[in-house]
């Protein structure tokens, strides 16, 4: 019988638990991404399309916690993200590449930001759990005092802006949201991987905590 390399938060976990929640969160973003905001055959494919490998990557995460397994889960996860917001920009804003290029451009810089400059990733990243900036400080009460109605607001444009005859607004909403989950996830991924990727100990860098 196989045996874990190393231990999964979730390894306590049966086999048919972790399948049933892999499903039912990439299946849920998966049928967000093909019908939102209307449905489209060519938006299935590609959702059906990242949530296979996506859910792959899971289990062979939940069962090795492996460092390659953690990235691949890591990238078609937030991939979902990305392409939920390209169907929401594309209908606010028909011309892509005025959105596309610097929302590319930026979920890419995310992903590479650790390695290029450790720096300031470590900056950002402090800034973002634990600020010691007037900013920072200040960006993070208003993200926690505006958490719990976040749901409810975004349920409410959802059901009552088209009817209201807001739907470019709603699109815009929705294109921002999610382009700034999947670039701040892939961000908080890369950062947590980096330290931890399996060549560091011969370049003879120190071992991050592992996600």
């Amino acid at each position: 019988m196989l045996k874990r390399s190393k231990r999964h938060p979730s390894a306590h976990w049966r086999w048919w638990q972790i399948i049933t929640a892999v499903l039912f969160v990439l299946g849920g973003f998966t049928v967000l991404l093909a019908f939102f905001p209307s449905f489209s055959v060519s938006a299935l494919k590609v959702g059906i399309g990242l949530a296979i490998p996506a859910m792959l990557a899971a289990v062979w995460n939940w069962w090795t916690y492996n460092w390659w397994a953690r990235l691949a889960v890591s990238v078609f996860w937030t991939l979902q993200f990305l392409g939920i917001a390209a169907r929401a920009w594309a209908g606010a804003i028909p011309v892509a590449w005025v959105w596309l290029a610097p929302i590319l451009s930026a979920y890419l810089l995310a992903w590479m930001l650790p390695a290029l400059k450790p720096t300031l990733s470590s900056f950002l990243w402090r800034e973002q759990t634990a600020p010691q900036t007037r900013f920072g400080r200040a960006f993070i009460t208003v993200m926690i005092s505006l958490a719990p109605v976040a749901g409810v607001l975004g349920a409410s444009i959802g059901m009552f802006g088209s009817r209201f005859g807001e739907t470019t607004f709603v699109l815009l909403v929705a294109a921002s949201l999610g382009s700034m989950v999947s670039i701040g996830f892939a961000f908080a991924a890369a950062y947590q991987l980096w330290p931890e990727r399996p060549w560091s100990k011969d370049e003879g860098e120190p071992q991050g905590k592992a996600l």
